[in-house]
């Protein structure tokens, strides 16, 4: 899982906190083709998180290949949602400890560390967390073509944006934009969700403290800041980010 995941870590110890148990079985169903009499070895998974599923579906050839070297001849990945009391099993318990630690508000070692496209991660797994629904989350991260994530500032004593938002807690937030074609369609929509997406996020690590709307310029058609496979996208261009609120 670390070797499939080792570019985004964050990502691979994300899909282990909620991978709830894995079994190695030979399939003793029939099959037809020329393989038909050769034994079929299946590496199972249960997962409890939506986006955990997606991410070792996109990932499974990948996935199967480094099980491979680690010593598993496995023919076939599957995976399935843990439901019921699986759901409260933890297969590797300490991730979830280290996670907890990562999350007290206030961390120091938080989005400082991290780039702006592992924060448009960690807002992609947080709308996973509020749909669950994979294709209807789809249906949202798919309609944004470009996005930013920008630190806020709060107006200093002489009335200038000079003075961190947080700063006296100890925290940053940021400002979440989102940059799509269709405005009145969408804005209705992050609306009703911005605050259960700000709460997941914050969960995993990132405080947002608003997420703005905004109509997408010419210059990202055809683009999507949030990839089904791989790591998002951000908005790289300064001279995009300065289109006014819609």
């Amino acid at each position: 899982m670390e070797r499939t995941w080792r570019l985004r870590p964050d990502v691979g110890r994300f899909v282990l906190m909620h991978t709830n148990g894995i079994y190695i079985a030979k399939d003793e169903r029939p099959r037809k083709g020329p393989d038909r009499h050769k034994d079929w070895w299946v590496f199972g998974m249960y997962l409890d998180d939506a986006m955990a599923r997606t991410e070792v579906d996109a990932w499974q050839s990948v996935l199967l290949m480094n099980l491979e070297q680690e010593g598993f001849a496995v023919n076939e990945l599957r995976f399935f949602p843990a439901k019921w009391d699986m759901r409260q099993r933890r297969l590797f318990p300490e991730l979830w400890e280290e996670g907890e630690i990562a999350r007290v508000p206030g961390n120091r070692d938080g989005l400082k560390h991290q780039d702006e496209a592992r924060a448009l991660d960690i807002v992609k797994r947080a709308v996973f967390l509020v749909f669950e629904d994979t294709e209807l989350a789809w249906a949202l991260l798919e309609k944004v073509r470009g996005a930013s994530v920008r630190e806020m500032f709060a107006a200093g004593p002489t009335g200038e944006t000079a003075v961190r938002d947080g700063k006296r807690q100890g925290e940053k937030r940021y400002r979440l934009l989102l940059y799509v074609d269709d405005v009145t369609q969408t804005k209705p929509i992050v609306e009703a969700y911005s605050e259960a997406i700000r709460s997941r996020a914050r969960l995993l690590g990132l405080r947002l403290g608003s997420i703005w709307v905004r109509k997408a310029p010419p210059l990202l058609a055809g683009k999507h800041a949030f990839k089904r496979t791989g790591t998002s996208e951000p908005l790289r261009d300064e001279a995009l980010r300065g289109g006014s609120a819609e």
